[in-house]
């Protein structure tokens, strides 16, 4: 066996012999077999540690890639969740505007009701309204580590708003329940009162005609919805009308009296002949102050024919008032009164058969029942 191994040794690795050429020397170098065997092993390992070595870094870079891969994914799992929540962030900051335009609307709305209208719509204390302070501001600013906690923090403000959102909706249905029946009503007390639905939007352009202004504060209509505005506009339409109810005369002018002639076809106190009385007549005792029944101007006060002692007023939206026989007149042309001023006494002066006052209310010229228009007027209050 140790001649075969001697005889494979000595045919694969025989004794080699290089020449070498150096500064015109040549030199022999005999490369004996077991050097070649040394170089061989040597080249062999050197190969087998660099193909080790290649596989370890090839397999050290793909754990690399793995790893950078891993982090990538989780990095744009939290960059899409950080996003989400920014944009639920962003809507509920946006929720939160709309909320604060309505609550300020409603508000405003119930704080303009007028006198004859119930406030009862008030929103419980459930739906308080959220206002923009700090508290609220750090509360949407709350860091996200603990994000099953964030999420149950977006989820609690979202059905808040969502309950204050209904509640301020039920409001407003209610209040325009409320300001569509008073509305009705005034309508309704206009037409019993010989006032058509055109003197109302006639009195109302005149109202707008007024002395007005103030400091600019409006609402961001954007942030409202349109039928929210809508009932806004009702309630400035109300109150408008309201305004001119409370313009119009509204009471018979004296604290004391009896109707002893009414408005309308009678028989002449003098003549007994048909004749059409363009007033009432209310009786009471001699010198009942006699007042103004709104507010307005002296058109004129003195004698007037059959009317005696003479007052008339002007007052606004085309309304005049006039007053016969009184004992005495205490205002001047010109003069402005205010409701409930006195401004005569009650007599018997001109065409009279007793101590009574002679009243007529005219609209725009024309003469109508005053006690058909006080009690029209009575039942809005």
């Amino acid at each position: 066996m140790f001649v075969n191994i001697k005889s494979f040794y000595r045919t694969f690795f025989p004794a080699r012999q290089l020449l070498i050429r150096q500064n015109g020397e040549v030199k022999h170098l005999v490369l004996a077999p077991w050097v070649q065997l040394t170089a061989l092993l040597a080249l062999l390992t050197a190969v087998t540690w660099l193909s080790v070595s290649t596989l370890q870094i090839i397999s050290q870079a793909d754990k690399i890639t793995d790893i950078k891969q891993s982090q990538l994914s989780e990095q744009q799992a939290w960059q899409k969740q950080h996003q989400q929540q920014q944009n639920e962030y962003t809507k509920q900051l946006e929720q939160l505007a709309v909320l604060e335009q309505k609550q300020a609307l409603l508000q405003s709305m119930l704080e303009s009701l007028p006198e004859s209208m119930s406030t009862d719509t008030t929103t419980d204390d459930s739906a308080s309204p959220i206002l923009p302070t700090e508290q609220h501001t750090e509360e949407f600013h709350a860091p996200l580590e603990d994000e099953p906690n964030q999420a149950n923090s977006f989820n609690a403000i979202t059905e808040r708003f969502a309950r204050l959102d209904a509640n301020y909706n039920r409001s407003f249905i209610l209040l325009d329940e409320q300001i569509t029946q008073r509305h009705a009503a005034i309508i309704a007390m206009l037409e019993g009162a010989g006032l058509n639905e055109t003197f109302a939007s006639e009195a109302l352009h005149e109202q707008a005609d007024t002395a007005q202004g103030g400091p600019l504060d409006l609402f961001d209509e954007s942030k409202i919805p349109a039928e929210f505005l809508a009932v806004a506009d009702k309630l400035l339409t109300l109150n408008n009308l309201e305004n001119l109810l409370s313009e119009l005369p509204q009471t018979l002018p004296a604290a004391d009296y009896y109707i002893s002639s009414s408005f309308g076809l009678r028989k002449d106190p003098m003549n007994g002949r048909r004749a059409f009385h363009k007033g009432v007549d209310l009786a009471g005792w001699h010198k009942t102050e006699i007042f103004a029944p709104a507010d307005g101007t002296v058109l004129r006060a003195g004698r007037n024919g059959g009317y005696g002692n003479f007052i008339e007023l002007q007052h606004k939206n085309g309304f005049v008032t006039r007053f016969g026989h009184l004992n005495k007149i205490k205002v001047k042309k010109g003069q402005a009164v205010t409701k409930d001023d006195v401004i005569g006494l009650m007599g018997s002066t001109g065409r009279s058969t007793s101590t009574h006052l002679h009243y007529e209310v005219l609209v725009n010229g024309k003469h109508v029942n005053p006690v058909k228009i006080t009690k029209a007027l009575t039942r809005v209050r």
